[in-house]
C-alpha cells in the first residue's frame, strides 16, 4: 500500500492572473493547501471568492515591494491557520513596464527591481527561517527567457530576470544542504 500523500502548503505571489492563476487552480484541484496573494485583491474580488470558497484557499494582500518585515509580519499572518506551516513558495509576481533603455523612467526602472528582484528575496528571507527548522522546503523563483537572453525594449525587464537567476542559483547553493 502506497503512503499517504502529506497535504502541502503553497505561498504562490502574482496570483490574480496567468501562470499565478493557473497554478492556484492547480494546486487547489490536488488538495493542497494553497495561500494566494495579490497587490490588490480589491481588483479580483470573483478570484478571492473562488479560492476562499474553498476549505484550503486563502487570498491575501501581499506586495512584494513592501518592507521586509511588512512582508514577513504578512506571510506570518497568512500562514498561521495551516498547520506546518509553508512548504512550497513560488516566487511569481513580475513587473514589467517595457522601452529603450534611455526612454525607460527612473522610478519604472527601481519598480521593476523591487517587485522581480527584491520581491522574492524578501519572501525568501521571510520563510526561510521556518523551512531551515522543519529541514524542508521548495523555492520555485519565476524568470523568463528574458531573464537568459536580451531584447531590444525589455533591458531593465531583463537586467532584473538575470539578477533574479543569479540569487535562485546561489540560494539554492546556501539552502541545499538544509534539505530546502
Amino acid at each position: 500500500m502506497a503512503p499517504e500523500k502529506k497535504s502541502l502548503t503553497w505561498l504562490i505571489t502574482g496570483s490574480s492572473n496567468g501562470f499565478g492563476l493557473a497554478l492556484t487552480r492547480y494546486v487547489l484541484a490536488t488538495g493542497d493547501s494553497v495561500i494566494s496573494t495579490s497587490r490588490n485583491p480589491a481588483r479580483t474580488p470573483e478570484l478571492v471568492e473562488e479560492v476562499e470558497a474553498q476549505a484550503n484557499g486563502r487570498w491575501v494582500t501581499l506586495d512584494v515591494s513592501w518592507s521586509q518585515d511588512k512582508v514577513k509580519e504578512a506571510i506570518d499572518h497568512a500562514e498561521t491557520p495551516f498547520d506546518g506551516g509553508i512548504d512550497v513558495v513560488v516566487n511569481n509576481a513580475a513587473y514589467s513596464p517595457l522601452g529603450a533603455v534611455e526612454d525607460v523612467q527612473e522610478d519604472w526602472a527601481k519598480a521593476q527591481f523591487e517587485t522581480n528582484f527584491r520581491g522574492p528575496v524578501r519572501i525568501c528571507n521571510a520563510v526561510l527561517p521556518h523551512m531551515r527548522e522543519r529541514g524542508r522546503g521548495t523555492i520555485a523563483n519565476v524568470s523568463s527567457l528574458p531573464g537568459l537572453m536580451t531584447w531590444p525594449a525589455m533591458g531593465f525587464y531583463s537586467a532584473s530576470k538575470f539578477a533574479l537567476e543569479s540569487i535562485s542559483e546561489i540560494l539554492a547553493s546556501e539552502v541545499s544542504q538544509f534539505g530546502i
